[in-house]
């Protein structure tokens, strides 16, 4: 009978070793909100479109991909407001920059239309005011593509844009 006992409370204290450490090491999954937006212009319309959106792990250097999707948007409508253009849930750890591929941008300036140019075609930018802990905790990412007010329209009918892009971030 005592070695039943023993083994009874053996076995309750081994289950409850093992929920407890599953209840310690168990991290909720974390979220990640990317939103654009940007100034005010005499821009009509800069449409982007953006192939890729990709979050750098700070310790192993390794990018993480928030998204592949192609997202296109009128820069030029999000003055005052900014667009969900990706949720993802990156693995935990800290994240110091975010990468946006600009596959193309097409300004309309009184009513015509121009292809543009980034001179890099990417946007690298450090999250602000510091990076980014991902360890069950949600996050919201602003980027200001700052484009509008960048348009260069050349004399020869050739528009750069040169991006001066601001990333901020909070926790939701």
């Amino acid at each position: 009978m005592r070695s039943w006992v023993i083994a009874v409370v053996v076995v309750v204290l081994a289950v409850a070793a093992v929920v407890g450490y599953l209840s310690l090491t168990y991290v909720k999954p974390a979220s990640v909100y990317v939103y654009m937006s940007d100034k005010p212009t005499q821009i009509q319309h800069l449409y982007i479109t953006v192939s890729s959106i990709m979050l750098h792990n700070e310790a192993s250097g390794q990018w993480y991909t928030c998204s592949n999707s192609t997202i296109s948007l009128d820069l030029a409508q999000l003055t005052s407001t900014s667009q969900l253009v990706a949720k993802c849930s990156p693995p935990n750890g800290t994240y110091n920059l975010i990468f946006l591929r600009i596959s193309s941008i097409k300004a309309v300036v009184n009513g015509q239309t121009y292809d543009c140019t980034v001179p890099s075609g990417v946007a690298k930018v450090p999250l602000e005011p510091q990076p980014i802990v991902i360890n069950g905790t949600v996050y919201n990412i602003n980027v200001d593509m700052g484009m509008v007010n960048n348009v260069n329209l050349t004399g020869n009918g050739r528009c750069i844009v040169k991006p001066v892009v601001k990333v901020t971030t909070s926790k939701r």
